[in-house]
């Protein structure tokens, strides 16, 4: 072994000693770091990022809770995204079918005829018989009525749900008897003329309004035994959440074959 592989042997040595110092001396200098886990306790990044211990429960709660948070929004704020751009993508689309579905719920109404009371007369000092009995509920399974988006029935009358303007419409069939000179209606006053009209009514208000009337006068019958009329009234009106339609006639006693009497509204 010649002096030269000596010498470079020694400086390898005396190297890799002084990195092994180094090496110590960075250690011995370093701070202690403080336990993950110690004692019940954790440590845990806080929301600016440094180290902070504390009881693991809570720790762990408040740190789940953050992150839980942070992705939430994250997911969030994607859908919101997500949603709005569909939205543009496919407004005229989505505009038609609103505006169709808008319609089919608007509130609206039908009620059928159905056989008066015996002992339905005239209020006292009121001219007009209002029409108390309508098929309604469970009995227009079979007909062609309905009470659909709100709308009640009440006592005869129909409640608006909303306000706005309305169609109201009634038709009804009327007859009427003869006595015993052929041609002539069996009434007191002929020269009184046969009326079907709509009301409105709130409890707010004092008194019924009369919103359209049909009026027609007595025929002389071709049969020379008894007449039969029909009578359709309709009209817009601006009603209020509240506001009770009703039905009134003349005189009820016109009033004998209700099958094909209906009376309803719809909002338009």
């Amino acid at each position: 072994m010649g002096p030269s592989f000596k010498i470079i042997t020694l400086c390898m040595l005396c190297l890799v000693l002084l990195v092994l110092v180094i090496v110590l001396a960075l250690v011995w200098s370093m701070p202690d770091l403080p336990p993950t886990v110690s004692n019940n306790k954790i440590s845990l990044p806080a929301e600016k990022g440094h180290l902070v211990c504390d009881d693991t429960p809570q720790r762990l709660n408040g740190y789940l809770n953050r992150i839980i948070s942070v992705s939430y929004d994250q997911v969030r704020k994607k859908e919101e995204e997500q949603q709005q751009r569909f939205l543009k993508e496919n407004q005229g689309h989505l505009m038609a079918i609103y505006d169709r579905y808008f319609w089919e719920m608007k509130p609206s109404a039908k009620v059928t005829g159905k056989e008066q009371p015996v002992n339905t007369k005239n209020t006292k000092g009121e001219e007009m018989t209002p029409i108390r009995v309508w098929r309604h509920g469970k009995e227009l399974f079979d007909t062609s009525g309905f009470l659909r988006y709100g709308v009640r029935y009440r006592n005869g009358r129909l409640v608006v749900p909303v306000s706005g303007t309305y169609f109201i419409y009634s038709y009804v069939d009327l007859f009427e008897e003869f006595n015993d000179i052929p041609g002539k209606p069996n009434i007191k006053n002929a020269t009184k003329p046969i009326e079907h009209a709509l009301y409105k009514f709130n409890i707010l208000d004092e008194a019924e309004t009369e919103i359209v009337t049909n009026i027609q006068p007595h025929v002389v019958s071709r049969n020379r035994y008894y007449n039969s009329y029909s009578s359709f009234v309709s009209s817009l009106v601006s009603l209020k959440a509240g506001d009770e339609i009703s039905v009134k006639i003349s005189d009820i006693s016109y009033i004998r074959y209700t099958r094909n009497n209906y009376f309803g509204l719809n909002l338009i």
